[in-house]
């Protein structure tokens, strides 16, 4: 009686292992057939407003997760000429998906790596950017979406996901380059040997507050030029950040970075960059003190820290810790809590020009020459102001503030210096006023 029992169940484990096995060999067979590459280029023109190009497709659907490759993709403006250079090119695209999620509305992304990706990006002076066009709807580009539903048509919203819960496993970008162009900064940002990873995230739609965030690792190369292609300097960046990535309330595409990268001793910037340079031309009122500082040098270096940390969100950058950076024994220190808009060029920043202990102590006696030049009285009063303004642990300090343009910055000194050259004038008249006042007296008696 049992072998008969176990014969027919061993018999349909094996049927029902057959039709499973046949179901997932039409899948594959199916998928393969779907995921063409002349497929995948139409479906995509029919979403964005580009002309794309792929060069293959790959689909293993038998690997656990599966795996889809594409590879040489590049997107470019529809119609009219052509650039010489897409301004989208991406080596390879690859997806390791876990097709069962599907079936209980669960998107199953185990991981997209992206390699050799070269992207360039214009930020307009009106605040429009040069890959919005090859991103819009075909109809939008078009002029049929009507004024009052384009807000909805322009990109991807979480919120009309609702139904789904998505995870992804993590994010890969290797071996990718990134040029930006800032119009009205007047920079040229090429971002060279960039490395990304992007850690686990789960996004629900249906509670957006609680599933939002994520860590982000960034490593890269960043040259910067002037728009006139003057080398302003290298930074070499590589840091963790915490990542938001959606607007909660109205499910945009919506990043919020605030993060910690550090610098390499080979990172610099050079003296010529207007924030610099009239940061440096500021020293001047040390003449007031009988000093004269002399031609900055042609390199600046990063010290102290070494880092930037930093917040972003829609363009503006806050500084939440101070930045140092040395020209030669001369530190200039970017406070926390300033601010640089990269979309409007607009920043309101305090420093702080702060001497080396060593320049400090060989400039002090030249200080307290002038002091002697005072009568006595007064010496004590303006040597306690000085040291008040003009010193902080035995370094000579100027504090400035910059505002308006970031490309043309307004830069003046932010606290007052004696005048030691008016003082001892002012001093001098005083003191006669006084000696006057006694030989009247005098006489009167």
């Amino acid at each position: 009686m049992a072998t008969l029992f176990k014969k027919p169940s061993i018999k349909m484990v094996a049927l029902t292992g057959a039709f499973v096995l046949c179901v997932l060999v039409g899948i594959g067979l199916w998928v393969k057939n779907l995921a063409t590459k002349d497929l995948l280029e139409q479906k995509i023109e029919e979403s964005i407003n580009s002309e794309v190009s792929i060069g293959g497709v790959e689909v293993s659907i038998f690997n656990f997760p599966a795996k889809v490759v594409i590879s040489d993709v590049s997107l470019m403006p529809k119609g009219g000429k052509v650039p010489a250079e897409a301004p989208v090119k991406i080596g390879e695209v690859s997806l390791s998906i876990g097709w069962l999620g599907l079936f209980q509305k669960h998107i199953d992304v185990k991981h997209i790596g992206i390699k050799e990706a070269d992207i360039k990006i214009t930020y307009y002076k009106d605040g429009t950017t040069s890959l919005e066009k090859l991103f819009q709807s075909p109809d939008e580009a078009d002029g049929k979406v009507q004024e009052s539903s384009k807000k909805k048509q322009g990109g991807f919203n979480i919120h009309e996901q609702g139904d789904f819960v998505a995870s992804l496993g993590g994010l890969s970008i290797s071996n990718s380059s990134l040029n930006l162009v800032l119009e009205e900064m007047g920079l040229q940002l090429e971002c060279k040997d960039l490395h990304v990873e992007l850690s686990s995230i789960q996004i629900d739609p249906n509670d957006l507050a609680a599933s939002n965030e994520a860590k982000l690792k960034a490593k890269s190369l960043i040259r910067v030029y002037s728009e006139k292609r003057e080398h302003y300097g290298d930074l070499y960046i590589d840091g963790l950040s915490s990542i938001s990535l959606f607007n909660v309330t109205t499910g945009e595409i919506e990043s919020e970075v605030d993060g910690v990268f550090s610098l390499s001793d080979e990172s610099w910037l050079s003296t010529k960059m207007p924030f610099i340079s009239r940061s440096w031309d500021q020293l001047s009122v040390l003449k007031k003190v009988g000093l004269n500082v002399g031609k900055a040098p042609e390199r600046a270096s990063f010290g102290r820290s070494k880092s930037i940390s930093a917040h972003y969100h829609l363009g503006r950058i806050d500084i939440t810790k101070p930045l140092s950076i040395w020209v030669e024994d001369w530190e200039v220190a970017i406070l926390g809590g300033g601010w640089l808009n990269t979309q409007t060029d607009q920043h309101d920043v305090r420093g702080e020009l702060l001497a080396s202990k060593k320049t400090s102590a060989v400039m002090a006696p030249t200080i307290l020459k002038g002091l002697e030049l005072l009568p006595k009285e007064l010496r004590a009063s303006v040597a306690d102001d000085m040291n008040k303004n003009l010193f902080r642990d035995d370094r000579l300090l100027v504090k400035i503030k910059s505002t308006g343009d970031f490309s043309d910055p307004k830069i003046r000194p932010d606290g007052k210096i004696i005048d030691l050259s008016k003082a001892t004038k002012g001093a001098a008249g005083e003191l006669l006023k006084q000696k006057a006042g006694s030989l009247l007296e005098g006489l009167l008696k």
